[in-house]
């Protein structure tokens, strides 16, 4: 794992095992933030050391202990980007249940400007989806039930309510149960309740796939 901390006091984890994608993260990092310090690490950090951010790829949180770290770091506070190498494909909801994401970058599309756009939506609380992959929710959306991966199976035919579309709307957007209540003028127990029902009829573990299996089915709009 690398850390890296920026002269405003921005602290971001790379939780990569690639090589290659993490000297070319650390580098981009350097470029928007003119960090100072990088330092490497090959185990949880230091009591009381904390992120704001955690960059990792879908593909790494199959490694041993790669979940349990970015699932510690994001319990201190960090807020969690996830670079996808193969596009859509690669996220596997089991690995992502106890991990949710801010936000997907595509290492295809990678680059400082890019990276920084990911980076301020993530610690400003907004869900983000790079340009390519919002491209690959479009065309999925357009797809028929049977043409579309097997990872959107059990969402098909989900009869989301107007208010519970409402809801994931607004959550897809970044915002926390409580902005939700505001934004709809209901309760935030309300709320909660709506989520679950989301997350129960699109079969998914958490609130960022279900905006993502959502964005695929066609029932939000990237």
């Amino acid at each position: 794992m690398a850390t890296q901390q920026d002269e405003s006091g921005l602290s971001i984890a790379l939780v990569l095992e690639n090589a290659l994608h993490r000297f070319a993260l650390e580098g981009m990092i350097r470029v928007f933030d003119r960090a100072g310090t990088v330092q490497l690490l090959d185990s949880r950090p230091a009591d009381g050391q904390r992120f704001d951010l955690v960059l990792t790829a879908a593909a790494e949180l199959g490694n041993d202990g790669t979940p349990e770290l970015v699932q510690a770091l994001c319990a201190d506070g960090a807020r969690l980007l996830l670079l996808l190498v193969d596009g859509l494909e690669a996220i596997d909801p089991q690995a992502l249940a106890r991990c949710e994401p801010q936000g997907f970058l595509a290492w295809s599309e990678l680059e400082p400007e890019t990276l920084r756009e990911a980076v301020s939506a993530a610690l400003a609380g907004k869900f983000y989806v790079s340009g390519t992959l919002a491209r690959q929710l479009l065309v999925r959306a357009s797809m028929p039930p049977s043409a579309r991966s097997p990872q959107s199976a059990g969402s098909e035919g989900a009869a989301l309510t107007a208010r519970e579309l409402e809801v994931l709307q607004l959550v897809a957007q970044g915002l926390s149960n409580k902005q939700v209540s505001r934004e709809l003028q209901i309760s935030e127990h309300g709320v909660k309740r709506h989520v679950g029902n989301v997350l129960t009829k699109l079969n998914c573990p958490n609130r960022t796939l279900a905006a993502v299996r959502a964005m695929e089915d066609g029932l939000l709009t990237v």
